[in-house]
Protein backbone atom coordinates (compact mmCIF):
# COMPACT_ATOMS: atom_id res chain seq x y z
CA UNK A 1 0.00 0.00 0.00
CA UNK A 2 1.30 3.47 -0.85
CA UNK A 3 2.53 5.68 1.99
CA UNK A 4 0.14 8.32 0.65
CA UNK A 5 -2.77 6.13 1.74
CA UNK A 6 -1.49 4.12 4.72
CA UNK A 7 -4.89 3.46 6.27
CA UNK A 8 -8.30 2.69 4.81
CA UNK A 9 -10.01 4.26 7.82
CA UNK A 10 -12.44 7.02 6.88
CA UNK A 11 -13.44 9.65 9.46
CA UNK A 12 -16.99 10.69 10.02
CA UNK A 13 -18.44 13.12 7.51
CA UNK A 14 -18.56 16.14 9.83
CA UNK A 15 -15.01 15.57 11.12
CA UNK A 16 -13.83 15.29 7.53
CA UNK A 17 -15.39 18.66 6.72
CA UNK A 18 -13.87 20.23 9.81
CA UNK A 19 -10.38 19.00 8.96
CA UNK A 20 -10.59 20.41 5.45
CA UNK A 21 -11.64 23.81 6.78
CA UNK A 22 -8.72 23.74 9.24
CA UNK A 23 -6.32 22.89 6.40
CA UNK A 24 -7.76 25.76 4.36
CA UNK A 25 -6.93 28.10 7.26
CA UNK A 26 -3.40 26.70 7.55
CA UNK A 27 -2.79 27.31 3.83
CA UNK A 28 -4.05 30.88 4.12
CA UNK A 29 -1.77 31.49 7.12
CA UNK A 30 1.20 30.19 5.15
CA UNK A 31 0.38 32.54 2.25
CA UNK A 32 0.07 35.48 4.64
CA UNK A 33 3.45 34.65 6.18
CA UNK A 34 5.31 34.62 2.86
CA UNK A 35 3.34 37.44 1.18
CA UNK A 36 5.62 40.00 -0.45
CA UNK A 37 3.03 42.57 -1.51
CA UNK A 38 0.10 44.21 0.20
CA UNK A 39 -2.37 42.72 -2.28
CA UNK A 40 -1.14 39.21 -1.39
CA UNK A 41 -1.47 39.91 2.33
CA UNK A 42 -4.97 41.34 1.85
CA UNK A 43 -6.03 38.26 -0.14
CA UNK A 44 -4.63 35.98 2.56
CA UNK A 45 -6.41 37.95 5.30
CA UNK A 46 -9.65 37.71 3.35
CA UNK A 47 -9.27 33.93 3.13
CA UNK A 48 -8.41 33.62 6.82
CA UNK A 49 -11.45 35.67 7.80
CA UNK A 50 -13.75 33.73 5.48
CA UNK A 51 -12.34 30.42 6.65
CA UNK A 52 -12.76 31.47 10.27
CA UNK A 53 -16.47 32.13 9.67
CA UNK A 54 -16.92 28.69 8.13
CA UNK A 55 -14.89 27.10 10.95
CA UNK A 56 -17.00 28.69 13.68
CA UNK A 57 -20.23 27.83 11.87
CA UNK A 58 -19.10 24.21 11.52
CA UNK A 59 -18.42 24.03 15.25
CA UNK A 60 -21.61 25.88 16.17
CA UNK A 61 -19.57 28.47 18.05
CA UNK A 62 -21.64 31.35 19.39
CA UNK A 63 -18.83 33.10 21.29
CA UNK A 64 -15.59 33.02 19.26
CA UNK A 65 -12.47 32.49 21.34
CA UNK A 66 -10.15 34.24 18.90
CA UNK A 67 -8.12 31.05 18.45
CA UNK A 68 -7.78 29.25 15.15
CA UNK A 69 -6.07 26.02 14.08
CA UNK A 70 -2.50 26.57 12.95
CA UNK A 71 0.73 24.63 12.29
CA UNK A 72 2.58 23.53 15.39
CA UNK A 73 5.95 25.03 16.32
CA UNK A 74 9.04 23.00 17.17
CA UNK A 75 8.95 23.69 20.92
CA UNK A 76 5.30 22.70 21.30
CA UNK A 77 5.81 19.67 19.09
CA UNK A 78 8.72 18.48 21.21
CA UNK A 79 6.75 18.91 24.42
CA UNK A 80 3.71 17.09 23.04
CA UNK A 81 5.61 14.32 21.26
CA UNK A 82 7.28 13.26 24.51
CA UNK A 83 3.89 11.91 25.55
CA UNK A 84 3.51 9.55 22.62
CA UNK A 85 5.44 6.90 20.74
CA UNK A 86 6.82 7.69 17.32
CA UNK A 87 6.08 5.58 14.26
CA UNK A 88 6.53 5.62 10.46
CA UNK A 89 3.21 7.44 9.99
CA UNK A 90 1.32 8.39 13.06
CA UNK A 91 -0.90 11.03 14.59
CA UNK A 92 -1.84 11.51 18.23
CA UNK A 93 -4.02 13.94 20.12
CA UNK A 94 -2.91 15.30 23.48
CA UNK A 95 -4.16 18.04 25.78
CA UNK A 96 -1.72 20.89 26.37
CA UNK A 97 -3.04 21.45 29.88
CA UNK A 98 -0.09 19.55 31.36
CA UNK A 99 2.32 22.04 29.73
CA UNK A 100 0.53 25.03 31.19
CA UNK A 101 -1.10 25.97 27.90
CA UNK A 102 -4.70 25.87 26.79
CA UNK A 103 -5.92 23.91 23.80
CA UNK A 104 -4.96 20.63 22.17
CA UNK A 105 -2.04 19.41 20.10
CA UNK A 106 -1.95 16.94 17.22
CA UNK A 107 1.51 15.47 16.71
CA UNK A 108 2.56 12.97 14.10
CA UNK A 109 4.96 12.01 11.37
CA UNK A 110 4.36 11.59 7.64
CA UNK A 111 6.93 10.01 5.28
CA UNK A 112 8.12 12.57 2.77
CA UNK A 113 7.26 15.50 5.05
CA UNK A 114 8.61 14.57 8.46
CA UNK A 115 7.17 15.87 11.73
CA UNK A 116 3.68 17.30 11.35
CA UNK A 117 1.16 18.64 13.79
CA UNK A 118 -1.20 21.37 14.83
CA UNK A 119 -2.28 23.40 17.82
CA UNK A 120 -6.06 23.74 17.98
CA UNK A 121 -8.46 25.29 20.48
CA UNK A 122 -10.84 22.33 20.83
CA UNK A 123 -10.83 18.54 20.94
CA UNK A 124 -13.21 17.92 17.97
CA UNK A 125 -10.86 19.72 15.60
CA UNK A 126 -7.91 17.82 17.07
CA UNK A 127 -9.62 14.47 16.45
CA UNK A 128 -10.61 15.55 12.94
CA UNK A 129 -7.04 16.54 12.09
CA UNK A 130 -5.69 13.30 13.52
CA UNK A 131 -7.84 11.37 11.05
CA UNK A 132 -6.77 13.79 8.32
CA UNK A 133 -3.08 13.15 8.94
CA UNK A 134 -3.63 9.39 8.88
CA UNK A 135 -5.74 9.15 5.73
CA UNK A 136 -4.86 12.00 3.36
CA UNK A 137 -2.18 11.84 0.64
CA UNK A 138 1.15 13.31 1.75
CA UNK A 139 0.94 16.09 -0.83
CA UNK A 140 -2.12 17.53 0.92
CA UNK A 141 -0.47 17.66 4.35
CA UNK A 142 2.45 20.04 3.70
CA UNK A 143 0.71 22.97 5.50
CA UNK A 144 0.96 20.96 8.74
CA UNK A 145 4.75 20.54 8.73
CA UNK A 146 6.41 21.64 11.99
CA UNK A 147 7.62 25.30 12.09
CA UNK A 148 10.66 26.70 13.83
CA UNK A 149 8.59 29.03 15.98
CA UNK A 150 4.97 29.54 16.91
CA UNK A 151 2.73 31.00 14.21
CA UNK A 152 1.55 34.54 14.91
CA UNK A 153 -2.07 35.02 13.96
CA UNK A 154 -2.58 38.24 11.98
CA UNK A 155 -5.16 40.79 13.00
CA UNK A 156 -8.26 40.09 10.94
CA UNK A 157 -10.72 42.69 9.66
CA UNK A 158 -13.97 43.08 11.57
CA UNK A 159 -16.00 42.53 8.42
CA UNK A 160 -15.22 40.47 5.34
CA UNK A 161 -16.92 40.40 1.94
CA UNK A 162 -17.86 36.71 1.95
CA UNK A 163 -19.25 36.86 -1.59
CA UNK A 164 -15.89 38.10 -2.91
CA UNK A 165 -14.20 35.47 -0.79
CA UNK A 166 -16.29 32.70 -2.37
CA UNK A 167 -15.66 33.97 -5.90
CA UNK A 168 -11.90 33.56 -5.39
CA UNK A 169 -12.09 29.92 -4.25
CA UNK A 170 -11.08 26.94 -6.38
CA UNK A 171 -14.13 24.63 -6.75
CA UNK A 172 -11.83 21.69 -7.55
CA UNK A 173 -10.30 21.68 -4.08
CA UNK A 174 -11.97 19.67 -1.33
CA UNK A 175 -11.02 22.24 1.31
CA UNK A 176 -12.81 24.98 -0.67
CA UNK A 177 -15.94 22.83 -0.89
CA UNK A 178 -15.84 22.17 2.84
CA UNK A 179 -15.53 25.90 3.55
CA UNK A 180 -18.45 27.03 1.37
CA UNK A 181 -20.65 24.23 2.66
CA UNK A 182 -20.61 26.00 6.01
CA UNK A 183 -21.10 29.47 4.54
CA UNK A 184 -24.51 28.70 3.04
CA UNK A 185 -27.29 30.68 4.62
CA UNK A 186 -25.08 33.50 5.93
CA UNK A 187 -26.69 36.02 3.57
CA UNK A 188 -28.33 36.03 0.15
CA UNK A 189 -25.38 37.61 -1.64
CA UNK A 190 -23.00 34.93 -0.38
CA UNK A 191 -25.49 32.22 -1.33
CA UNK A 192 -25.68 33.64 -4.86
CA UNK A 193 -21.89 33.63 -5.11
CA UNK A 194 -21.79 30.00 -3.95
CA UNK A 195 -24.41 28.95 -6.50
CA UNK A 196 -22.47 30.64 -9.28
CA UNK A 197 -18.95 29.60 -8.34
CA UNK A 198 -19.82 26.03 -7.34
CA UNK A 199 -22.49 25.37 -9.96
CA UNK A 200 -22.97 21.67 -10.63
CA UNK A 201 -21.13 20.60 -7.47
CA UNK A 202 -22.98 18.73 -4.73
CA UNK A 203 -21.61 20.37 -1.60
CA UNK A 204 -23.34 17.77 0.58
CA UNK A 205 -21.60 14.85 -1.11
CA UNK A 206 -18.77 13.12 0.78
CA UNK A 207 -15.32 14.59 0.12
CA UNK A 208 -13.56 11.66 -1.52
CA UNK A 209 -9.90 11.84 -2.58
CA UNK A 210 -9.25 9.92 -5.80
CA UNK A 211 -5.64 8.67 -6.04
CA UNK A 212 -3.95 9.51 -9.32
CA UNK A 213 -3.32 6.46 -11.50
CA UNK A 214 -1.04 6.13 -14.54
CA UNK A 215 -2.86 6.45 -17.86
CA UNK A 216 -3.80 3.07 -19.24
CA UNK A 217 -2.10 1.97 -22.44
CA UNK A 218 -4.14 2.16 -25.65
CA UNK A 219 -5.93 -1.11 -26.49
CA UNK A 220 -4.24 -3.34 -29.02
CA UNK A 221 -7.22 -3.09 -31.36
CA UNK A 222 -6.84 0.64 -31.93
CA UNK A 223 -3.93 0.40 -34.43
CA UNK A 224 -5.96 -2.15 -36.42
CA UNK A 225 -8.97 0.17 -36.46
CA UNK A 226 -6.72 2.98 -37.65
CA UNK A 227 -5.39 0.73 -40.42
CA UNK A 228 -8.91 0.19 -41.71
CA UNK A 229 -9.56 3.91 -41.83
CA UNK A 230 -6.16 4.54 -43.41
CA UNK A 231 -6.66 1.95 -46.21
CA UNK A 232 -10.18 3.03 -47.10
CA UNK A 233 -9.08 6.02 -49.22
CA UNK A 234 -6.47 3.92 -51.03
CA UNK A 235 -9.10 1.33 -51.93
CA UNK A 236 -11.21 4.03 -53.51
CA UNK A 237 -8.14 5.43 -55.24
CA UNK A 238 -7.51 2.09 -56.96
CA UNK A 239 -10.73 2.48 -58.92
CA UNK A 240 -9.84 6.01 -60.08
CA UNK A 241 -7.37 6.41 -63.01
CA UNK A 242 -4.22 8.40 -62.33
CA UNK A 243 -3.78 11.69 -64.11
CA UNK A 244 -2.18 11.11 -67.51
CA UNK A 245 -2.78 7.34 -67.41
CA UNK A 246 -4.44 5.53 -70.34
CA UNK A 247 -5.60 2.62 -68.20
CA UNK A 248 -9.40 2.78 -67.90
CA UNK A 249 -10.93 2.20 -64.49
CA UNK A 250 -11.95 -1.35 -63.74
CA UNK A 251 -15.73 -1.77 -63.79
CA UNK A 252 -17.05 -2.15 -60.23
CA UNK A 253 -19.89 -4.49 -61.24
CA UNK A 254 -17.46 -7.00 -62.72
CA UNK A 255 -15.72 -7.76 -59.40
CA UNK A 256 -16.54 -10.94 -57.59
CA UNK A 257 -17.12 -11.26 -53.88
CA UNK A 258 -13.66 -12.73 -53.45
CA UNK A 259 -12.00 -9.74 -55.15
CA UNK A 260 -13.65 -7.33 -52.74
CA UNK A 261 -11.55 -8.60 -49.81
CA UNK A 262 -8.20 -6.70 -49.61
CA UNK A 263 -5.14 -8.87 -50.00
CA UNK A 264 -3.30 -7.00 -47.27
CA UNK A 265 -3.60 -8.30 -43.69
CA UNK A 266 -6.10 -5.75 -42.40
CA UNK A 267 -9.49 -6.04 -40.79
CA UNK A 268 -12.01 -6.68 -43.57
CA UNK A 269 -15.13 -5.76 -41.64
CA UNK A 270 -16.57 -3.06 -39.45
CA UNK A 271 -18.81 -3.47 -36.42
CA UNK A 272 -22.04 -1.52 -36.86
CA UNK A 273 -24.08 -1.01 -33.72
CA UNK A 274 -27.21 -3.14 -33.92
CA UNK A 275 -26.01 -5.14 -36.94
CA UNK A 276 -22.71 -6.68 -35.83
CA UNK A 277 -19.73 -7.27 -38.13
CA UNK A 278 -20.36 -5.93 -41.66
CA UNK A 279 -17.90 -6.81 -44.51
CA UNK A 280 -16.56 -3.78 -46.36
CA UNK A 281 -13.82 -2.95 -48.80
CA UNK A 282 -13.95 0.81 -48.45
CA UNK A 283 -15.39 3.48 -46.24
CA UNK A 284 -18.22 2.50 -43.93
CA UNK A 285 -21.70 2.91 -45.41
CA UNK A 286 -25.05 3.27 -43.73
CA UNK A 287 -27.05 0.01 -43.73
CA UNK A 288 -29.98 -0.15 -46.13
CA UNK A 289 -32.20 -2.02 -43.69
CA UNK A 290 -33.64 -0.93 -40.41
CA UNK A 291 -31.33 -1.85 -37.51
CA UNK A 292 -34.14 -1.87 -35.00
CA UNK A 293 -35.95 -4.89 -33.64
Amino acid sequence: MSTDYPLMTLPSYELYQLAHIATFLAEALARHRRAGHRSERDAALRDIAGGRTAYENALGVTTPSGQLPGPIDAATYKAASEMVERGPREAHVVSLEATGRSGWAVVGRVPGIGPVGAVVPDEPTANALRQHLLTQPAGELAPWSVRDRAVRMPKLPRRVDLAAFVENLDPRRLSSRAVVRHLRGVDRRTDAAIRGRFAGIDLDAPLVVTPSTPQAASPAKEPAAQSVGATAPSAAADSTPQAGSSRPPAPRQGRSAGQETPARPVVASRHVCGLGAQPTSGAAKAPTTNAGP
